[in-house]
């Protein structure tokens, strides 16, 4: 607030300025020069009416050298001109110039007689005239720090107000997408600076909440399955005794009923199995809805998810492919982001049109994993030597490839010179 009110304090000014400068011009230009000074006017009337006679010789001889404060010109009784103070565009050169230009007229008597004219030039056309290209000047200057100002507010409005708020706009889109990872940069000098800490805090609460709810659903899971699986060994062996019993027992109402336990136990075992496997089978069931995309878009959804500004080189060619752009951006966002954790280093994103696929290679200058693991790291739960010590579930990949697999396309992992190289397969359309 405090800078705006700077800002706004500055372009007041700046507006003040030509209106304080064509005030200042219009009191100066309007300044008393147009008066006459009556002791001067005296004084020439006086030298004229004691000539004996008017000549143009008389009179130049006669006020040549005299300096008075205003300017005139005389004539004789035939008006013709004898005399000038100055060289001025608009002196009068007759008594009807002079009428019409509003200047003064006053005879000039020798011995009771006319022998010209004394006109006094009237300035105030000139004054306008100045006056005029002074607004005209200053009007100009106005415009001129009246755009300045406008730009000035304009550049402050951008780069405090609007750009913050976009980055705000953007930072609750990416939250809305489920992306807690990306930060929110910082500035307090901006108008939202007061709420940018505490977006960022609220980001971080919310990314805790989600990680410690997954782990309290992947524990209910681990729950449900080792469960599961310890009611399969006592179920079994009902199951077992119940045959053994069957075969010994002669009694044919006996033999039903232990038939009977049989098939119940058969019913348990297999509700039990069809429990373990949708337990293990993922943490999560995600829906994939296929559409076709322009390539173009994968640029975007890379850069999106590339916060820390890592990658190097990017050039996609233009084609369409079939995916979910919500998992896409899911799939990607979680090499990307594994990259950051395991790696953190620049990344090298290339690709390529191979038969029928968009392959898209993501490469880290991370040294890789070792070869036993890398045909496992895709797996459920699994995680390798390097991952001791970093937070994590082993889930990301092994999502990640299933998603890319239920989008019509691949996921493949492999150890480059430099580090690990995971390429993305997207089925064009």
């Amino acid at each position: 607030m405090k800078r705006f009110m700077v800002v706004f304090i500055l372009a007041c000014i700046l507006l003040a300025i030509p209106i304080l400068g064509f005030r200042y011009e219009e009191s100066r230009q309007r300044n008393p020069i147009s008066q006459v000074n009556m002791v001067e006017f005296n004084e020439i009337m006086k030298c004229l009416e004691g000539l004996p006679d008017m000549t143009q010789e008389a009179v130049n001889a006669e006020l040549r050298d005299r300096e008075v404060s205003f300017s005139y010109t005389i004539l004789d009784k035939n008006e013709e001109v004898l005399y000038r103070s100055e060289e001025d565009p608009i002196s009068a050169s007759s008594i009807h110039s002079a009428t019409k230009n509003r200047d003064t007229i006053r005879m000039i008597r020798i011995k009771d007689e006319v022998a010209g004219y004394l006109i006094i030039h009237n300035k105030m056309g000139k004054m306008e005239k100045e006056i005029t290209d002074s607004q005209v000047k200053w009007y100009g200057i106005g415009a001129v720090l009246l755009l300045a100002s406008f730009l000035l507010l304009s550049l402050w409005l951008y780069f405090y107000v609007i750009r913050p708020f976009d980055q705000m706009k953007e930072f609750a889109a990416s939250v809305a997408a489920g992306d807690l990872d990306k930060p929110l940069q910082m500035d307090r000098g901006n108008a939202f600076g007061a709420f940018t800490e505490s977006f960022d805090i609220m980001r971080e609460e919310l990314r805790d909440a989600r990680q410690k709810e997954y782990a309290a659903n992947l524990s209910k899971k681990e729950l449900v399955a080792q469960l599961s699986h310890d009611i399969k060994t006592p179920v079994a062996s009902i199951k077992a005794m119940s045959e053994v019993m069957e075969a010994t027992t002669k009694e044919g109402a006996d033999q039903e009923k232990l038939h009977s336990i049989g098939m119940k136990a058969d019913q348990i075992d297999a509700l039990v199995s069809n429990l373990f496997s949708v337990t293990l089978h993922e943490m999560e069931k995600l829906a994939v809805n296929l559409s076709e995309e322009e390539s173009s878009s994968l640029e975007k959804v890379i850069r999106d998810a590339d916060y820390k500004k890592r990658i190097r080189k990017l050039i996609i060619p233009d084609c369409l492919i079939q995916c979910d752009k919500i998992r896409m951006y899911q799939v990607i966002s979680n090499i990307i982001s594994n990259s950051y954790k395991y790696a953190d280093t620049e990344i090298l994103v290339e690709s390529e049109l191979e038969e029928n696929y968009l392959c898209i290679h993501f490469s880290d200058l991370g040294g890789g994993v070792e070869e036993s693991e890398l045909s496992l790291i895709t797996e459920q739960y699994h995680r390798g030597k390097n991952a001791e010590g970093i937070q994590g579930t082993g889930l990301g990949l092994y999502i990640s490839k299933e998603l890319m697999e239920s989008m019509s396309g691949s996921l493949e992992v492999v150890n480059t010179r430099t580090g690990l190289k995971v390429s993305l397969y997207f089925k064009m359309s």
